[in-house]
């Protein structure tokens, strides 16, 4: 592969959480396995040496899930605090290949539920973008990708630590949008500027943007920009949210910002919950900050984000939210990782009906078993989730009481408190 299209690569993983998982930046161990006989040659989908050549990946995540709510009272739930079954929230086809030695294409679709909450097992267009390799330092992207503010939302959804991310994430997370970005990469700065769509943040938290240009709920426009920094170590060790026994010292620090605003020249949509129909003239303001450790066989990983939302319409609402991500790994032997996590969402007291939190925290605590040592190409996972906050706030900003995130963290909503058992199958190949 030449230089430039591994620069591309590489860039393009900076752009996009998603294509994390197809630009192959953890190049020695994710895909390095016994299952991929052809590792050398999928060190990157988006780098395939010959124009004429497509690389195709496929992930399957299968789960299964039982969820146990202490019910509020008064709660519709009644018998039925108990929920649990299969799922494949996950199953991705990525296919990507080169035009040129700096110009690439990538596309991926997705026919789970966790991206874009629906159930029907059609297929869903996460992906679908252009990189060109400038030079040694710049790319350019275009199409639809995954927006890159977000540090917790850019690992890949086989290289998590917990079956899946936090509810926190899934709350702030600005999701898939359509636009162009440009990036640069060096051995120890990456910055990524965009301009796109915005994202449906507001009015739908799950929905993926593979939306019309005139669509209810469209951003008029949004500015996006993010920033990494390796302090010690090598960017490929950091596409992953562990690290393997072995392996050397690092830590990257990274911040990023968002900007939108929606309503100026479209229908922005109808509201939910405690949010006004309308949204006229409403802007989002996005930030966040965070740090990630890495040694020989543990992983820390801490993240503040935090968002403002302005609705002017029928009657003004202006509220700001604040969240808190820290989790962190360590191995006891070269197959098997234990890892912890705490959560927390910090709504704005105009979000909280009289008498309810207005915090929502979760811990969660569990295992990995990496069928191949150092691969994530086959993994089993089993995590539990335990909510200390009663959910009543949150279920009238998603919208739908009794179904705050179950497609991604399994949280149901409806409770003074949840416990969640989750074991989780990833295979990739």
């Amino acid at each position: 592969m030449s230089t430039k299209a591994l620069l591309s690569t590489t860039l393009i993983a900076a752009i996009s959480g998603t294509a994390a998982a197809q630009s192959g930046l953890d190049l020695d161990r994710a895909y390095a396995s016994e299952l991929r006989a052809d590792a050398d040659a999928r060190t990157s989908l988006l780098g395939a040496g010959n124009p004429a050549d497509l690389n195709i990946e496929v992930l399957m995540q299968f789960r299964y899930m039982f969820n146990s709510r202490d019910e509020i009272s008064g709660s519709p739930l009644g018998d039925n605090d108990d929920t649990l079954g299969f799922s494949v929230p996950r199953s991705q086809v990525r296919i990507g290949g080169e035009i040129t030695d700096n110009m690439s294409g990538l596309v991926v679709f997705d026919f789970g539920a966790a991206e874009n909450g629906t159930t029907s097992g059609e297929a869903n267009l996460l992906v679908a973008q252009f990189a060109w390799g400038l030079d040694d330092n710049w790319t350019l992207l275009a199409g639809q990708w995954h927006n890159p503010v977000l540090g917790s939302e850019n690992f890949a959804p086989e290289h998590t630590l917990a079956v899946d991310k936090s509810l926190t994430n899934e709350f702030f997370q600005v999701g898939y949008t359509q636009g162009v970005a440009l990036a640069y990469g060096s051995d120890n700065l990456k910055f990524v500027g965009a301009v796109s769509d915005g994202a449906e943040y507001i009015i739908n938290y799950s929905s993926v943007s593979n939306s019309a240009f005139n669509a209810a709920g469209e951003a008029d426009f949004g500015i996006t920009g993010r920033l990494d920094y390796l302090v010690e170590g090598t960017w490929d060790q950091f596409a992953d949210a562990t690290s393997f026994r072995g392996s050397n010292r690092g830590i990257k620090l990274g911040a990023g910002a968002h900007w939108q605003i929606q309503g100026e020249t479209n229908n922005a949509g109808a509201g939910s919950g405690n949010l006004p129909a309308g949204h006229e003239d409403t802007t989002v303001t996005f930030w966040t900050a965070d740090a990630q450790f890495e040694g020989d066989g543990w992983n820390a990983f801490v993240e503040y984000v935090g968002h403002d939302v302005d609705i002017s319409a029928t009657t003004d609402l202006d509220f700001t939210n604040h969240g808190f991500i820290a989790q962190g790994g360590a191995f006891v032997t070269d197959q098997v990782e234990l890892f912890g996590r705490y959560d927390i969402i910090i709504l704005d007291s105009v979000l909280v009906p009289a008498g309810s939190d207005d915090d929502y925290q979760s811990i969660t605590a569990g295992m990995n078993y990496y069928f191949v040592p150092e691969s994530h190409a086959a993994k089993f996972t089993l995590d539990a989730v335990y909510t200390l906050d009663e959910s009543t706030a949150l279920d009238g900003i998603f919208g739908s009481p009794g179904s705050n995130d179950p497609s991604a963290t399994g949280l149901l909503g409806l409770s003074d408190s949840e416990f969640l058992l989750r074991a989780q199958l990833t295979v990739l190949f």
